[in-house]
């Protein structure tokens, strides 16, 4: 919108000087031309009409050029408006851009896995070797100077419940977690005006997973830590968990929530995988909102006003549908006069909005990234890209992140706290 405005107002004041310099010479563009093909003529009149008609028609010449002139600019502002460029607000550009919510790994972890839990090759390893991005800090560095990144915040890959046998041993789940958030704070150790570390938590036993997170905040200086959810994880109000949140709240430390289904649970009884990547695409937003619904209605929120929680993917459905999701409930209640299993106040949507959510709508979404934003409100959203996973090693996230954020209806410096503002106050990135 602002880009539009800025549009509209530099052609018309580049206008208004040419027609205070009488300069009535046009290069209309297509649209303009159309405007004044086959002008009607009229006879010229004698005399003093004569002086009157020439007024007359400088008056129209002026009038045509400014009708022409304004169509032109609204053409260029609609071209401005719907360029595939990537073009940072000035202001954003200037300080840069807090990505929020990337991803890194190595792969000493992927080794490790398949050493331990005898999965060969691991699932990731593939993912890794066609993502340079995600496993080298330079290739990164270069993509991040590219985009206009001026820092990531590098959340964790793999997931060590990709691999059952590390995962079910705390020894073996430790060891791997340790390895991952030691190469990630040497990584970050190496350039820490441009990297923060998200941990990678070794979620099977309550407490080495607490004492590894303490680790990885107060010793290695990270932001907080990663907690998947999914079938194949612990529910994320399961008791295990309660440690963890109370933690990250006294630590003031985040924990980003990332979804993770497998293919091999599947769409439809009776079949064995999901098809068509309906698991990844769909299903994970669905997680990720159970999720949301099972960390408000255990109140975590009122246990730990301050805690900060973000959520991949805009929220996912919550902001789309919380208003359906509490007629639901209000239906319930009335309908069978039982009470939700909560402690927590109604109307429940109120709750959903303490959480932090990022702006990976893996698309230009500035739609549906604005419902979130109307949702959440400004404050609550980080620029965020899930860079480097599309098929452009991260170009094609992070783009269109960025178009989406420039798309929003925002003032400028709403959308400063977004690519920037409110990430340094929330994650503490500097």
């Amino acid at each position: 919108m602002i880009g539009t405005v800025n549009a509209y107002k530099i052609a018309i004041n580049s206008l208004l000087v040419n027609i205070r310099q009488q300069a009535v010479r046009v290069v209309p563009c297509e649209f303009a031309t159309a405007l004044i093909q086959n002008p009607v003529r009229q006879p010229r009149p004698a005399g003093r009409n004569a002086r009157h008609a020439e007024k007359c028609e400088v008056t129209m010449k002026r009038r045509d050029f400014l009708r022409i002139n304004l169509a032109a600019a609204a053409a260029a502002a609609m071209s401005i408006r719907t360029t595939r460029a990537v073009a940072a607000q000035p202001s954003v550009a200037a300080g840069g851009i807090v990505d929020a919510y990337s991803h890194f790994s190595f792969i000493k972890v992927i080794d490790y896995l398949e050493e331990k839990g005898g999965q060969k090759p691991h699932v990731f390893r593939s993912l890794f070797a066609n993502t340079p991005t995600l496993i080298d800090p330079d290739r990164r560095l270069a993509l991040m100077d590219r985009l206009g990144i001026s820092r990531s915040v590098l959340v964790p890959l793999p997931w060590l419940e990709t691999s059952p046998p590390v995962h079910a041993d705390p020894r073996l789940c430790l060891e791997a977690a340790a390895i991952f958030n030691d190469a990630l704070a040497a990584t970050v150790a190496r350039r820490p005006d441009r990297f923060t570390g998200v941990a990678l938590l070794p979620t099977t036993n309550s407490e080495i997973m607490v004492a590894e997170f303490e680790r990885a905040v107060r010793e290695l200086k990270f932001a907080g830590g990663m907690v998947v959810t999914g079938p194949t994880a612990k529910p994320p109000d399961h008791p295990d968990f309660e440690p963890l949140y109370r933690k990250a709240a006294a630590l003031n430390a985040a924990l980003w929530i990332h979804p993770s289904r497998p293919a091999l649970y599947p769409d439809y009884v009776g079949e064995q995988m999901s098809q068509f990547q309906v698991w990844q695409g769909l299903s994970w937003l669905l997680d990720s909102s159970t999720a949301m619904v099972r960390l408000v209605f255990n109140g975590l929120f009122d246990r730990y006003p301050g805690i900060k929680i973000v959520i991949h993917h805009h929220g996912a459905l919550i902001p789309l549908f919380a208003q359906r999701l509490q007629y639901g409930w209000d239906y319930f209640e009335q309908n069978t006069g039982v009470r939700q299993p909560t402690a927590i106040s109604r109307p429940y949507i109120e709750h959903f909005k303490k959480f932090y959510i990022d702006t990976a709508t893996q698309g230009n979404e500035p739609l549906l990234l604005q419902m979130a934003l109307n949702f959440f409100g400004v404050e609550r959203v980080l620029f965020g890209s899930d860079c480097p996973m599309d098929a452009t090693a991260g170009v094609a996230f992070t783009t269109d992140a960025i178009r989406s954020v420039n798309g929003l209806q925002v003032t400028e410096a709403e959308r400063v706290l977004i690519f920037r503002g409110n990430a340094t106050r929330v994650l503490k990135t500097g």
